[in-house]
């Protein structure tokens, strides 16, 4: 048994039942068409490492493992039906895989053809002339690809390849048809700004023909465990030691790594996620240190948001609302240790900000000249021009007057 079917929340959803299951062939037919779904997305996401070798790990053991992070954050006992499952493990599937070319039916021509292309390569061009043409479409190729993988989720779940015969990832027609739009938009959201759930998602969807009328779903719920599951997801599986030996990495790349290999699965304790590491950060790790800081205050702010979501929705809340230690420097670096050296949070707060601007700007500092801001808005172009002139090397082709 795969490590996802043992979580609270497929065990309570599409697994087999204990005892009489009155509904048991519609389970199955969710269940069956996932786990056709799974292994088709598994050769899709086998291949993302291929066009991005620096990327900590996106197949197959990260997409089971989001069921696994959903169930901790969401709780025992957290509802969902079958249909709901369905879509939520739909999008854990697919919402990584336009990291790979493979995802693209027309390949790297898909990705030209786009106007990201054509200022990635400009911007490249300039800003790297040392590039040959092969490096400068591997970088361009990695860059959009990364920027327009969410985006592109949304079509996965209904696109197909091959010519003679299609082929696509949810292979049966009417559920492909019925769910696909809903998985894939759901797949999407997890790039997209957390207040954008709102906008931009239906608030309900009914049932498929053929299934229970409570069977409906709701995509703000479902995009809400979406996001906090994949962004929670940082342990060790992500970054296993013996891959990131045969990579060529950057050093940032590495940060990256280093940190997510020495974490441990996080645990819920009093409503907040619980992350320590296997061993402690030397000096010369502090680098690694810190991202894993601000990726785990990423964390506390998506959960957060979430719960807000879904509080002022009226909407069952989950049991995780944030991060363990978070605010608490000293606390953090007792789960996540340090050898030889201490984290000490030099980030400036500002306690009275209307005082603040009183203080620094207005009239203590221009005046009543209502012209004044004029005057500075115009002198900050002017400065930005002749800054992006000096930065790109070029000649000016006019004066800037002021």
């Amino acid at each position: 048994m795969a490590g996802f079917e043992n979580t609270s929340i497929w065990q309570s959803t599409l697994a087999k039942q204990l005892g009489t299951d009155a509904l048991d062939k519609e389970r199955e037919v969710f269940r069956t068409n996932y786990e056709s779904f799974r292994e088709n997305a598994a050769l899709l996401g086998a291949e993302i490492s291929r066009d991005l070798p620096e990327y900590t790990v996106h197949d197959i053991t990260h997409l089971d493992a989001l069921w696994e992070m959903a169930s901790i954050i969401c709780g025992e006992g957290y509802k969902l039906n079958p249909a709901e499952a369905f879509v939520l493990g739909g999008a854990f599937l697919i919402h990584d895989l336009g990291m790979g070319l493979a995802a693209y039916p027309d390949g790297i021509n898909e990705l030209k053809n786009t106007v990201i292309w054509d200022d990635t390569r400009a911007y490249l061009s300039k800003s790297k002339p040392h590039l040959n043409e092969d490096k400068l479409e591997k970088e361009v190729t990695e860059v959009v690809l990364r920027a327009l993988h969410a985006k592109h989720a949304e079509k996965l779940a209904l696109i197909s390849w091959g010519a003679d015969e299609k082929y696509y990832l949810i292979n049966q027609p009417e559920l492909r048809d019925s769910y696909g739009p809903i998985i894939g938009l759901i797949a999407h959201s997890h790039w997209w700004n957390s207040d954008e759930i709102l906008e931009k998602l239906p608030n309900s969807l009914g049932a498929f023909s053929t299934m229970p009328n409570d069977w409906g779903i709701d995509p703000v719920k479902l995009a809400c465990i979406m996001r906090v599951a994949d962004a929670s997801h940082i342990d060790s599986r992500r970054a296993p030691a013996l891959l990131k030996e045969f990579r060529q990495l950057s050093e940032y790349s590495k940060q990256h790594w280093l940190f997510q290999q020495r974490l441990y699965q996080p645990r819920l304790e009093s409503e907040r996620l619980v992350y320590t590491s296997k061993s402690s950060f030397a000096v010369e790790e502090s680098k690694s240190w810190w991202l894993c800081f601000e990726t785990l205050k990423m964390i506390d702010n998506e959960l957060r948001s979430v719960d807000s979501i879904l509080g002022d929705t009226q909407r069952m809340r989950l049991k995780a609302k944030g991060v363990a230690a978070i605010n608490n420097i000293k606390m953090l670096a007792r789960l996540i240790g340090t050898t030889d050296w201490y984290p000490v949070d030099t980030s400036i707060h500002v306690g009275n900000v209307a005082r603040l601007v009183k203080s620094l700007g207005g009239e203590q500092l221009y005046g009543k000249n209502n012209l004044v801001p004029l005057r500075e808005l115009i002198q900050n172009s002017c400065d930005a021009v002749k800054a992006r002139r000096l930065l790109e090397n070029e000649e000016p082709d006019g004066d800037l007057l002021v």
